[in-house]
């Protein structure tokens, strides 16, 4: 069992470096390092004026130390075929899963100690928090971690299942509240490096394995790293999930009759794809964090009109995504103007990424006459993307 997880964690391996090959291309790498670049000059700027000892500090660097605890689930490599093969070794399952766990720990770990690098220079001058306090503290990250991988584990046998969201939490307050009396966190420290030797002293062989919920969590951690590879590139492992969502009913009209049928796919298509809908509202926070980052009106103008473009570049595949659908072409749907119905919905989506945009600079960025006037510019720039760009490359793609 040892030997066959090895090999499915070399194969996983393999593939999670050819995606992430993808992902991380030369531009993206240019575009981290500037975003890196620009974050690190900002940290060091606001380090010189920030006043010292505020009593927010302590639990702030408690929440962010514990933010790494949310990355890296436990990695089953659990297929739906091993319910019948795998079925007669369900003794041998904990051999099977301690490689697992190993490697689970490798993205979280990595993680922990590149935040509490950054972090550092802000817990000890600013919280004034001691260095052997704050090393203590990312002990007892590391030690929460290897715990809740360990209940993440005892979780895929028979019998009560431990909810991780609300240990999480748990772990959140623990650490907010610990970090405000950071003596408190060497106790801390030593109760989660206890807990974590007695459960890995403690044997779960005697309880059977629980195939159908591990095969279930494998399922949902590995959509969820699809759909963060799927950002940037294509994933034909990754499924999507078309479904309703009601908080966004609003944007929806009222009556049908004032749509038409290509239209109203479109609309939907907007809005219940989570391939077009997270594309949008990730575009769209991408603009905000770039415009707090910058702290400049026009800075944040021009990446904002980048933003928007490369929006609309990367929605333009909407346009075929009814072609393959056998029922789009038997039903008697008028397709000659398809190319001005999709442009009027991504009218919509732009518009309303714009307002969103506005809203924010409104929040982040000091109010004069030269933000009033940089949002009139984006709203322009806006629709003349929907009104030159957008004909223009229907045109190109021939759709009438």
């Amino acid at each position: 069992m040892r030997e066959l997880a090895n090999k499915r964690l070399q194969k996983n391996f393999r593939k999670s470096l050819k995606y992430l090959t993808l992902v991380f291309n030369d531009f993206f790498v240019l575009a981290l390092i500037f975003l890196f670049g620009a974050l690190m000059f900002w940290y060091a700027q606001s380090m010189k004026t920030m006043p010292q000892g505020l009593w927010f500090y302590r639990p702030l660097v408690g929440a962010i130390l514990w933010l790494p605890l949310l990355m890296g689930n436990l990695v089953t490599l659990i297929d739906r075929a091993d319910l019948q093969f795998l079925l007669p070794q369900d003794e041998q399952m904990l051999e099977y899963l301690k490689p697992m766990v190993y490697y689970s720990l490798l993205l979280p770990i990595f993680m922990t100690l590149v935040i509490a690098g950054i972090l550092f220079p802000f817990a000890t001058i600013k919280a004034e928090i001691s260095p052997l306090i704050y090393g203590a503290s990312l002990l007892a990250v590391l030690a929460a971690k290897v715990l809740q991988l360990q209940l993440s584990q005892r979780n895929l046998y028979f019998g009560k299942k431990l909810n991780l969201t609300w240990l999480n939490l748990a772990f959140l307050l623990i650490f907010v509240i610990g970090m405000w009396l950071p003596i408190s966190m060497v106790v801390v420290t030593i109760l989660l490096l206890a807990a974590v030797v007695l459960l890995h002293a403690k044997p779960t062989a005697t309880k059977l394995f629980d195939w159908q919920y591990a095969v279930n969590q494998e399922n949902k951690r590995k959509n969820r790293v699809y759909a963060a590879f799927s950002m940037f590139t294509d994933v034909k492992e990754k499924r999507v999930s078309i479904k309703r969502r009601k908080y966004l009913d609003f944007l929806l009209p009222k009556s049908l009759s004032k749509e038409n049928p290509n239209k109203f796919l479109y609309r939907r298509s907007l809005l219940r794809n989570p391939e077009n809908l997270n594309l949008l509202v990730r575009m769209t926070m991408f603009a905000v964090l770039i415009s707090w980052l910058v702290q400049e009106t026009s800075w944040a103008l021009g990446l904002a009109c980048l933003v928007i473009f490369l929006t609309v570049y990367q929605l333009l595949p909407m346009a075929e995504e009814f072609d393959d659908n056998l029922m789009y072409r038997v039903y008697p749907i008028d397709r000659g103007k398809r190319g001005q119905d999709l442009i009027a919905v991504l009218t919509f989506g732009l518009l309303l990424q714009w307002l969103i945009v506005s809203l924010f600079w409104l929040l982040i960025l000091p109010i004069n006459g030269q933000l009033w006037a940089a949002i009139g510019i984006l709203l322009v720039f806006s629709l003349c993307i929907t009104r030159i760009y957008l004909p223009y490359k229907i045109k190109k793609r021939k759709i009438s």
